[in-house]
């Protein structure tokens, strides 16, 4: 994202946020509720699709550390250490993956939310090979 952009959007949000924040009471808490529960079923800003986006991958990755904390003591230690380093090698694959896709709109206020989403859509598919980890390890 240039920089100009991003501090356009930035400007721009952070004028959206101190306006609730100015109005009374029972408005500033209406904005924040709205700010809060953006329609992810369709939405229509690049704010929204981040904090949608956000809210999918954060909702993954909890998953997922929980699946990985869940496995580990049923490895073995070797099987422990393979786990590491695959996940390990599964966040730069993750990370670099999402910065490919993102990079179709870089410069463009796409950008975020692609990655943003990206990193929820991969993680998810983590999330499932993590739990078929611990089904077999279950067996």
């Amino acid at each position: 994202m240039k920089n100009s952009t991003f501090w356009a959007t930035f400007t721009t949000i952070s004028l959206v946020l101190a306006g609730g924040l100015l109005q009374e009471s029972k408005a500033s808490n209406n904005f924040q509720e709205v700010a809060q529960q953006p329609n992810c079923k369709s939405p229509q800003t690049t704010l929204d699709m981040n904090m949608c986006s956000s809210q999918e991958f954060k909702a993954a990755d909890t998953k997922l550390n929980q699946l990985y904390q869940q496995l580990r003591p049923k490895l073995n230690s070797k099987q422990q250490q393979r786990l590491t380093v695959a996940q390990r090698s599964w966040l730069k694959f993750r990370d670099e993956t999402c910065s490919y896709e993102a990079g179709h709109f870089e410069g463009g206020t796409l950008a975020a939310p692609v990655y943003i989403s990206c990193r929820a859509k991969v993680t998810q598919q983590r999330v499932k090979d993590l739990e078929d980890y611990l089904k077999q390890a279950n067996l």
